[in-house]
């Protein structure tokens, strides 16, 4: 699995630059998390999974390509967590030449 990780990133909550955000390149999950004990914000996008850790899809099949998953948003403010699945996935920086065809668990 490949990752970027990147530390001393600046919250867009509490503007200090104590936050690190962890970007799987290979799946598109992403994680931010901001350290500064005051503030706490933090956010994930990560594909949803079954009780067997297995890819949800929308249409209920074995199709695992990234157009036929559900992605999970979740954010961390002010002590509570809030949850949003989002069916229509968009893959924001798809490079046409480089769409393989791939599903996430092709790539784990």
């Amino acid at each position: 699995m490949g990752s970027v990780i990147s530390y001393d990133v600046k919250c867009p909550k509490c503007k200090e630059k104590k936050s690190f955000h962890d970007y799987y390149y290979k799946n598109h999950e992403e994680y931010f998390f901001c350290e500064n004990e005051e503030c706490g914000f933090g956010y994930s996008y990560v594909w949803k999974r079954d009780e067997d850790h297995k890819l949800v899809t929308q249409d209920g099949t074995e199709n695992c390509k990234f157009d036929n998953l559900i992605m999970v948003e979740t954010v961390f403010e002010d002590g509570k967590e809030k949850k949003t699945e989002i069916k229509k996935y968009i893959e924001f920086n798809k490079d046409k030449d480089n769409d393989n065809g791939k599903s996430p668990k092709d790539n784990v």
